[in-house]
């Protein structure tokens, strides 16, 4: 290569983009961190006033009213394909009961999931509000649908639609998950969120006590 080539216009752009580009790639990365730091930091003293445990890397646990929380970040594939990209910030509690094999709400906004034709056990809920927030599945179709046929869990799951986050049923847990982490920096609005998951993973495991005994 002859040392003009140096001084092309093709070399020249590349010089110039990795100039730019290098810089703004480390300063990115160190404002993530700084980011990230501030949230554990918050996060951390967060714990105290909810009763829960801080644990290295930024997550809560602990119990809440007497079932298990956890507060975390979560890689967004794990709530929808339209997030897979993206980190969300989860405030999950445990349903205490067995809901029906692979029951899932999952949130519509976020979801890949859709209802058509060829979509296994996908249903509607029949309750507008329900339907507009959530994309239902369940293995044993019948019985997700007869679970969100309950008037208490009906209610339940409508308190827990807003339109700062998103509500869902997994993994035999309810949860609502954000897409910043700023939602901790009220230590009342984290207790009332806790309080309505909580109320929520109840109403589900009594109605599938009262359906599995009426069976």
């Amino acid at each position: 290569m002859d040392i003009s080539d140096l001084f092309s216009g093709e070399f020249i752009a590349f010089f110039v983009i990795m100039a730019v580009a290098v810089p703004w790639v480390f300063w990115s990365a160190k404002k993530q961190a700084l980011l990230d730091e501030k949230r554990q930091a918050s996060w951390a003293n967060m714990a105290g006033p909810l009763g829960l445990t801080y644990e290295k890397g930024g997550t809560l646990s602990g119990e809440f009213e007497g079932l298990p929380v956890r507060i975390f970040r979560e890689k967004g594939e794990r709530m929808g394909g339209r997030k897979e990209n993206d980190s969300v910030y989860v405030v999950r509690v445990e349903v205490p009961g067995k809901l029906p094999r692979h029951f899932v709400a999952a949130p519509r906004k976020w979801t890949s999931l859709f209802e058509g034709v060829g979509t296994p056990n996908v249903f509607k809920a029949g309750e507008p509000v329900l339907d507009k927030a959530h994309i239902f599945q369940c293995g044993p179709l019948e019985e997700g649908r007869k679970l969100l046929q309950e008037p208490d869990v009906q209610q339940a799951l409508r308190e827990l639609v807003n339109p700062e986050s998103v509500s869902f049923v997994q993994d035999n847990h309810v949860g609502l998950a954000y897409e910043k982490p700023t939602f901790m920096e009220d230590a009342g609005k984290v207790r009332h969120n806790l309080e309505s998951l909580v109320r929520a993973a109840h109403a589900l495991a009594k109605a599938q006590e009262r359906l599995r005994l009426a069976a």
